[in-house]
């Protein structure tokens, strides 16, 4: 489904087969009814995640499978939970593997967007977006952890946070989305009002009173170890910068003009 380049290929014949095929492969794992199912794949499995250092500040860097998925999985709905499933391929057939994460179905969260990196030959036309609003787990950050605790402890919803997949156009996918409910991204109330992005660094005012689950953020940081400084990573690839920023536009982070006018920039320093 990747080319040498990185780039996604445009799916082949056995690949809207092997989609076909993702329910029953599912059914086989689940050993329960799945109303759909298909392949799902991310163009990168590196993810922004939030750290505390001293002086109150949180950053956010980058790190290596930052969702806690492979780059390709199994995407699949069952009547009372959203499963993440290992696969192989093998002669233009799908085998089985293991359940690697699941979902409440109650609440999930799913959202049709804009492809951005089509423009630029990244994802072909026969692919579209799907932003999943994944709850904080184990893969996360301490502090996204601490946060998602403290929510839990005060009577609310464990948070979750939004990461960007693909999928095809195809019927199976097409199944996935309407399982999933998933509704277009710039759709009233859809995606969260506040993002942070890569490489972001907040300042807590001393006299800022931020408060999650009833007890204030820099209390949470304080019981943090602080973190040694992010170290120098390379810089993100010019697909990675555009699906951030459409995630940014998506999430009403950013106006429709602020993201043209950073687009262009960004196809401007290619």
């Amino acid at each position: 489904m990747f080319g040498l380049s990185g780039k996604m290929k445009r799916l082949s014949d056995s690949d809207i087969r092997m989609n076909e095929q993702a329910a029953s492969v599912a059914v086989a794992v689940l050993g329960q009814p799945v109303e759909a199912a298909t392949r799902c794949e991310q163009l990168s499995t590196k993810a922004t995640q939030m750290y505390p250092s001293s002086g109150g500040e949180v950053w956010s860097k980058q790190v290596p499978n930052g969702t806690g998925l492979p780059k390709t999985f199994l995407l699949a709905v069952a009547r009372t939970h959203v499963y993440a499933i290992q696969f192989k391929e093998h002669r233009g057939e799908l085998a089985a593997g293991g359940v690697i994460k699941a979902w409440d179905r109650a609440g999930f969260r799913a959202h049709t967007g804009n492809n951005a990196m089509t423009a630029l030959g990244h994802v072909p036309d026969d692919r579209q977006a799907l932003m999943l609003f994944l709850p904080i787990d184990g893969d996360a950050s301490q502090v996204e952890q601490a946060i998602a605790q403290q929510r839990v402890a005060a009577g609310g919803r464990a948070p979750s946070r939004p990461f960007t997949f693909f999928i095809g156009t195809d019927a199976a996918s097409a199944r996935v989305v309407a399982a999933l409910g998933a509704q277009p991204l710039n759709s009233p109330g859809g995606g969260p009002k506040i993002t942070i992005g890569q490489n972001a660094n907040i300042r807590i005012d001393p006299g800022a009173n931020i408060t999650v689950g009833g007890q204030r953020l820099q209390d949470l940081i304080a019981h943090q170890t602080p973190s040694a400084p992010a170290p120098m990573t390379p810089p993100p690839s010019t697909a990675q910068r555009l699906q951030e920023l459409e995630t940014l536009r998506a999430t009403g982070a950013i106006s429709d003009d602020e993201y043209g006018r950073k687009r262009q920039q960004i196809i401007a320093e290619i």
